[in-house]
């Protein structure tokens, strides 16, 4: 079992003759190939290209002789296979070696290995993420975590960032493998995986596959897919006119060069590129917003974006041979504002930007909110104060920390109160009854001050443990290696209402959210409502 790159091919009859129809093996002078069909053998219909592309002299022996003056002259040898099979009405392709060059571009799925991740993979096990920004200036950022991370932990901003990869563990018996436990995948355009070197197990592979990519996302995962393109056929004729517009005017800012996800990878090793736009082409080895503009409006085609749609860039090794390509569309990243809305270009599609904020919101406050809150606490009594209600709860599993301070460097006037209830497995408890904003965004505040301030901070930790040592009479005695791990907002509505995310005060969401997202990378956050005693 070796591990593979599975793509998922569209428009492509799952038949030999039509897997052979899709084919551009010609566009490689340097390959030498055989195709056969081991359709008997594999049981399903399929199409194998094996072959090898030949260089008699490699590309850096020039450089080497005349560095050293020893004349090297030896040949490069890259052995390629490619094989393409149709499983449950579905047509794969699977690279060995050098074939997943010969992927036909213009078929993949950009959206099949991504879509099998969020389908598939744990999300408290998040090893691999690669995001775009919808800024307009090209931006991509990657996380890896070999050992895993939960996807709240990474700190996505859901709203604003397309996730264009990830990876992460996926359970073997769900991938039909013969195995137990996990495997890793990594999803994009294609599937990273470990793949069967038996006919029947990849056929069950690949069919377990198409049942995954059929399924409803996994609810931790869904964000991902939440963010959708421009649809309205008026809106994109106005943005794509005003991007010709943007491109034709060379002191314009608003367009960015960028690389194609799919692509990130092979953009960092390559050694120049060829841009074909409108009947043009230019070769380099530094790749050029400028030069990408100029290919765009100087051609015949008289919109410019039309142009880099129907344009490609290719990637080319230090031997001048092809990597990998895109549309020359894929290479820029533009924002533009239309009506007061903000959009941008990013990967060929139209974004609105802030369109899915509000939602999104919505969506971090009812995972932050528990069902099954981790603590127990007791119910409010009416007209209760704070400090009376902390002093109430306080018991063998809760030490009332309510209205005591620890001073330090940056909190030496008035001190800072870390939490209102120190738990049992030391969670950080802070405690507020509401009604209205105000209060609760004060509640975030005190949250994100203390846990950041004992992260950081090694006076502060050890202030913080002698406070719990003494407020517990000496019953306490908290481990001076001790970080914080969890912070808990217990919330009392003073409105009588059950805590959810449509009775909680707007501006108090976006509070909530945001003390999450600076936090939830070092510390879990959990919310939890208090009801109120009968009368």
């Amino acid at each position: 079992m070796s591990v593979r790159t599975v793509y998922r091919l569209l428009g492509v009859d799952p038949t030999p003759t039509g897997m052979l129809d899709v084919l551009d093996l010609d566009r490689y002078d340097d390959l030498t190939y055989t195709i056969t069909f081991p359709e008997d053998h594999l049981g399903c219909p399929s199409l194998l290209v094996s072959g090898q592309f030949d260089i008699h002299r490699a590309s850096w022996c020039d450089e080497v002789t005349g560095l050293t003056g020893v004349d090297v002259d030896l040949p490069r040898l890259d052995t390629a296979a490619l094989l393409i099979a149709a499983v449950a009405g579905e047509v794969y392709a699977i690279g060995f070696d050098q074939g997943w060059r010969l992927v036909p571009d213009a078929h993949k799925d950009p959206s099949f290995g991504l879509r099998v991740a969020v389908r598939g993979i744990d999300p408290a096990q998040v090893n691999d993420i690669v995001r775009r920004r919808l800024s307009g200036r090209g931006r991509q950022d990657a996380t890896r975590a070999p050992s895993g991370l939960r996807i709240a932990a990474i700190g996505l901003s859901q709203h604003e960032e397309l996730v264009r990869e990830l990876g992460g563990r996926l359970s073997a018996r769900l991938l039909n493998l013969p195995r137990d436990g996990q495997v890793r995948v990594v999803g994009s355009a294609g599937l990273h995986l470990p793949l069967p070197d038996e006919p029947e197990v990849l056929r069950a592979t690949l069919a377990a596959l198409s049942q995954i990519h059929a399924a409803d996302p996994h609810p931790d995962l869904a964000f991902v897919e939440e963010i959708v393109p421009v649809g309205d056929p008026d809106t994109l004729r106005t943005l794509n006119a005003a991007l010709d517009d943007a491109l034709r005017d060379p002191a314009t800012e608003c367009v960015s060069l960028a690389v194609p996800s799919a692509l990130a990878d092979r953009f960092a090793t390559a050694s120049g590129y060829v841009v074909r736009i409108d009947g043009t082409s230019a070769r380099g080895d530094d790749l050029d917003i400028n030069v990408i503009r100029a290919r765009a409006v100087s051609g015949p085609t008289k919109s410019p974006s039309q142009a880099l749609r129907a344009g490609q860039i290719v990637l080319t090794g230090e031997d001048g041979r092809r990597v990998g390509s895109a549309a020359a569309i894929k290479w820029i990243d533009a924002w533009l504002t239309e009506e007061h809305r903000h959009y941008f270009l990013t990967e060929s599609n139209w974004y609105e930007g802030g369109a899915d904020y509000l939602a999104s919101i919505d969506r971090e406050v009812t995972k932050l909110i528990s069902s099954e809150p981790s603590v127990v606490l007791p119910p409010w009594h009416p007209g209760e104060h704070e400090r009376a209600y902390n002093e109430r709860a306080q018991n063998e599993r809760l030490t009332c920390l309510d209205r005591k301070f620890i001073k330090t460097a940056l909190h030496r006037h008035n001190g800072l109160e870390v939490c209102d209830l120190y738990g049992a497995d030391g969670e950080l408890i802070c405690v507020k009854p509401a009604d209205g904003a105000g209060p609760l965004s004060h509640l975030a505040v005190q949250a994100l001050a203390g846990v950041q301030t004992l992260l950081h901070d090694a006076e502060a930790r050890k202030m913080f443990n002698e406070l719990v040592g003494a407020a517990s009479k000496g019953k306490r005695s908290v481990p001076s290696d001790t970080r914080p791990h969890k912070v808990i907002l217990a919330i009392h509505l003073k409105t009588g209402r059950t805590l959810t995310t449509a009775t909680l005060f707007p501006l108090a969401r976006i509070a909530l959210v945001g003390m999450a997202r600076a936090l939830r990378q070092d510390v879990a956050v959990e919310v939890i409502g208090i009801p109120g005693e009968p009368c």
